[in-house]
């Protein structure tokens, strides 16, 4: 399947969960949620003051990021391409400019330059990243900036096994370094795309942009699966 139409497929998918996704959100926000609770100090320290400034929230989804960013004074627009999610969005977020895209094919023409993009879990949904990087890099004001979380893809999806003589579990990682489509089952199933970090570093060099921070949360010991 070209990547087209795995993104034709994957959108499909997120129509299909879009409610089950935000009817999560609503009643656990996303700012307060365990997997977000490690990174939203650090990530809005990055983001820090946003009154004025123009803004594009990239993959928004519901818009709950959106709501907040507008909330603080940021002119922001939102894209996303599930058009049931827009949906949900437009009517939770009335004041704010939604529009549905295909992220996999780059960026709408028509946007204007931006000083933020933001992007919160969103890289690893799309199947091909390389005309969304070459537009964010034209969209971006000469010093503008590109701040976005992942899931770690040294840690994610990989099954916890227990070693009976430490008495410990453990992820075993295994092809780290291999590009590969996982099927994962959070909010009703959706594709994952796992890349490893060099993908990423490599890909926002190749565009032109400068790294200036990576941070990789520590997180709290949970309990035994």
């Amino acid at each position: 399947m070209t990547s087209d139409l795995q993104s034709t497929s994957d959108l499909a998918d997120w129509d299909r969960v879009a409610d089950q996704y935000s009817n999560q959100n609503q009643a656990n926000a996303p700012i307060d949620n365990p997997m977000y609770t490690h990174v939203q100090t650090v990530f809005w320290e990055t983001i820090g003051n946003v009154q004025g400034q123009r803004l594009l929230d990239l993959g928004c989804g519901d818009g709950w990021f959106s709501g907040m960013a507008h909330a603080f004074g940021a002119q922001i627009i939102g894209v996303d391409g599930s058009a049931r999610l827009l949906e949900i969005a437009r009517r939770t977020y009335p004041a704010i400019e939604f529009i549905q895209w295909d992220l996999a094919q780059g960026l709408p023409a028509q946007l204007a330059a931006v000083d933020l993009i933001v992007s919160t879990m969103l890289l690893m949904d799309i199947p091909d990243l390389t005309r969304l990087f070459a537009d964010l890099r034209r969209v971006l004001s000469p010093s503008g900036r590109f701040i976005f979380t992942i899931l770690h893809p040294c840690f994610y999806a990989y099954k916890p096994h227990y070693d009976p003589t430490t008495g410990e579990w453990y992820r075993k990682v295994t092809n780290y370094q291999d590009e590969q489509t996982w099927r994962v089952e959070s909010f009703g199933g959706h594709n994952h795309y796992h890349r490893n970090l060099t993908y990423y570093t490599e890909l926002l060099r190749a565009n032109g942009f400068a790294i200036t921070r990576l941070y990789e949360p520590e997180w709290d010991p949970g309990p035994d699966p």
